[in-house]
């Protein structure tokens, strides 16, 4: 899944604007709409803020035993 499709996926399991994202995060009032329509390279601890905002975590997972590995904690807003 590509960075502007994982966005996407967020902002519709949120259930929360893409405006409202946005200013959460600090950003432009259209970053989030941007960044899920376009193939953008957002930070990941960006990619994890939004994730947060959405009630979700942002993981790293074996692919062969599908064991979490870590999970990224959101860095403070503004400082990704």
């Amino acid at each position: 899944m590509q960075i502007n499709e994982v966005v996407r996926a967020l902002l519709d399991h949120s259930g929360k604007s893409a405006r409202s994202i946005s200013i959460a995060l600090g950003k432009a009032d259209n970053w989030a709409r941007l960044t899920a329509r376009n193939s953008q390279n957002p930070k990941l601890g960006t990619i994890a803020n939004v994730a947060d905002l959405a009630g979700c975590d942002i993981a790293i997972v074996d692919r062969a035993t599908g064991e979490t590995i870590a999970t990224i904690d959101p860095p403070k807003r503004g400082e990704d």
